[in-house]
């Protein structure tokens, strides 16, 4: 197949998958291994002048989305690094959300009750952890947790 002919075929490919979802520039670009890279940077710029690809938007959508299924700060920051998104866009995307907040809706969405012993609290910390919550975002939440269900239980004496 000539360059031009490769190009076309190249950038159809990446309509039909853009058609689909957002996908990242190098996610893009790893999905044309056997494409010569000058060609798939000229494809890959060309989608991205006439918006039809945006790392910006690609970022902004999977951060949303994943927050709301309840993953923290740090697995999205992972996720979108191995995605090559830059770090600067990742930071931009990740300050928009209350991660403190969002820990407080998990805790209380998986727990009913204080944790009864340490052993129990470790468990509930590894749980958000595996999350992507920060530490200061796990113990913030607990102890939110632990303070209304202190509270509530002192008002039933």
């Amino acid at each position: 197949m000539k360059n031009d002919e490769l190009a076309r075929d190249f950038e159809r490919r990446c309509l039909a998958l853009l058609a689909q979802r957002e996908y990242s520039r190098a996610e893009l670009a790893a999905k044309a291994a056997d494409i010569a890279p000058e060609i798939v940077s000229a494809v890959l710029d060309k989608l991205a002048a006439d918006g039809w690809q945006s790392d910006q938007r690609f970022c902004a959508v999977w951060v949303r989305s994943k927050a709301e299924r309840g993953d923290g700060a740090q697995k999205i920051r992972q996720a979108l690094k191995q995605r090559g998104i830059a770090d600067a866009l990742i930071a931009e995307q990740c300050a928009q959300f209350d991660w403190f907040a969002l820990a407080e809706r998990l805790y209380r969405k998986k727990y009913t009750k204080p944790a009864h012993d340490l052993k129990e609290q470790a468990k509930r910390q590894r749980f958000l952890a595996q999350r992507g919550f920060s530490f200061a975002e796990i113990r913030h939440a607990q102890s939110v947790f632990e303070s209304e269900h202190h509270d509530a239980h002192a008002e039933h004496r």
